[in-house]
């Protein structure tokens, strides 16, 4: 389980994001907050995994990630790298990369939610660390470090 919550520790720099969003408003604000709420359902899925309890509700964690993975690229429109963002220029300069990071967020969230349902904890438990890595590797090549 140690392995989960290692991959996770990279992903919870999300919830940190509060104190940055001061100040940020209209599609940047909305973004922020977007990833913020991601944040929020991974670690709730941590906690499942770490108690061993809930864990078919995963599935339904899994889904509201896929769904704000499916709504990442139209968060981030052209000229929207404003001083509260954390995005960098690279989202816009590689576009078609930024967008396949998203759809992968999205496939590895679908499969998380089947593991979820297959009741296999070590499947959900890999699975989520394969989840996590997606958001690490976007986060690695398209935001800012704090």
């Amino acid at each position: 389980m140690k392995r989960v919550l290692g991959t996770f520790g990279a992903v919870l720099l999300i919830g940190s994001a509060a104190l940055g969003h001061e100040g940020a408003t209209g599609i940047v604000k909305q973004r922020m907050d977007e990833m913020e709420h991601v944040g929020r359902v991974v670690k709730r899925i941590n906690e499942r995994l770490k108690s061993k309890r809930g864990l078919a509700d995963i599935a339904r964690d899994a889904e509201e990630i896929r769904a704000a993975a499916t709504r990442i690229p139209s968060l981030f429109p052209a000229g929207t790298r404003d001083g509260h963002s954390e995005a960098k220029p690279a989202v816009w300069e590689r576009w078609p990369e930024f967008e396949a990071a998203s759809r992968t967020l999205v496939q590895e969230a679908e499969k998380l939610a089947g593991a979820a349902r297959s009741g296999q904890e070590p499947a959900i438990a890999a699975q989520f660390r394969s989840m996590t890595r997606a958001c690490s590797g976007c986060h690695d090549a398209f935001r800012e470090k704090r």
